[in-house]
């Protein structure tokens, strides 16, 4: 049942009709926010709205999006929502998106998050998300020109965080999953609805996100043969989870700073420079959520990808 009806209307400074927008009562228990404003002589209808949390509220009644969702499952989901209110699709446009995926962890999704370095296809670092407690949630750089950017974060924890007073107690008592959710997210977008859900076009988002999502980069820790100096080990961690290049430059920045001495520039740029030939002295250490994320990431992606 539509619920574009359930609108308010929106009054300017001046007294004259700026459009409408959906009664948030109605939003928060469909989870689709509407407006309508004009744009020129026309009027424009903006949808905002999770098509995950869609589909369960229409098949199962619950307004969460924390469960697997498959690309038959949206493409479901965007038809039920077009057919409900009167969109075709060849007029109604997509302007932004994000395609992500759940997966259920052993350990809590922080271990995951804070481990996080960098997207390694293209080479985008992953940073700490000042609106979230450090580590629930991390994303590449996202400034207003960024037309795509990456986020990875505790779902159970951002669901919580939207509850208020019993409720958000209540649900920290009932919650036993541990959910990390990965995203790429869209931006400046203008595709039609027709074109987007081709299967051309969907089967082309799904590789790219398998590719740049297991190209994440895990923070790796290093051991290294009896009698290898601590400092060593700190170096060659250093490369390993950066490279040899951004090491040195973050060196010389240093050294350029007075932080560090001539006689400890030259020492760490040796080191880098003899890397290759003395890595087999160190080993590298992969965490037990790298090879968790690399399981799930790759069972999930099979799963929701048909």
């Amino acid at each position: 049942m539509s619920r574009l009806h359930s609108l308010y209307m929106m009054v300017s400074g001046g007294g004259e009709i700026a459009g409408y927008r959906s009664n948030m009562r109605i939003s928060n228990i469909t989870g689709v926010v509407a407006s309508i404003q004009r744009e020129k002589c026309k009027l424009q209808l903006t949808l905002k709205m999770s098509l995950h949390k869609f589909w369960n509220y229409r098949t199962r009644g619950v307004l969460r999006n924390d469960d697997d969702f498959t690309v038959s499952e949206a493409k479901s989901a965007i038809g039920m929502l077009l057919f409900e209110n009167g969109l075709l699709s060849p007029r109604t446009r997509i302007i932004q998106f994000e395609i992500g995926l759940n997966m259920e962890v052993s350990f809590d999704p922080l271990d995951f998050i804070e481990k996080a370095q960098y997207i390694s296809s293209n080479e985008k670092l992953m940073f700490v998300d000042a609106n979230f407690i450090i580590n629930r949630q991390r994303t590449t750089e996202k400034n207003k020109n960024m037309r795509k950017y990456y986020k990875i974060y505790d779902k159970g924890f951002e669901r919580i965080s939207k509850l208020r007073g019993k409720k958000r107690e209540a649900a920290k008592e009932a919650e036993e999953r541990h959910i990390l959710r990965i995203e790429t997210v869209y931006r400046r977008h203008n595709e039609s609805v027709d074109t987007f859900f081709s299967d051309a076009n969907i089967k082309r988002l799904s590789i790219q996100f398998y590719k740049d999502w297991s190209g994440l980069f895990f923070f790796r820790s290093v051991d290294a043969d009896k009698g290898t100096r601590k400092s060593e080990i700190e170096r060659a961690t250093a490369i390993i989870n950066s490279s040899g290049h951004e090491y040195l430059q973050r060196v010389k920045n240093d050294f350029e700073r007075g932080k560090i001495t001539q006689k400890q520039f030259r020492t760490i740029r040796e080191f880098v420079r003899d890397f290759e030939l003395n890595k087999g002295r160190f080993r590298t250490v992969i965490s037990k959520q790298e090879k968790q994320y690399a399981e799930l990431l790759n069972r999930n992606y099979n799963i929701c990808s048909v």
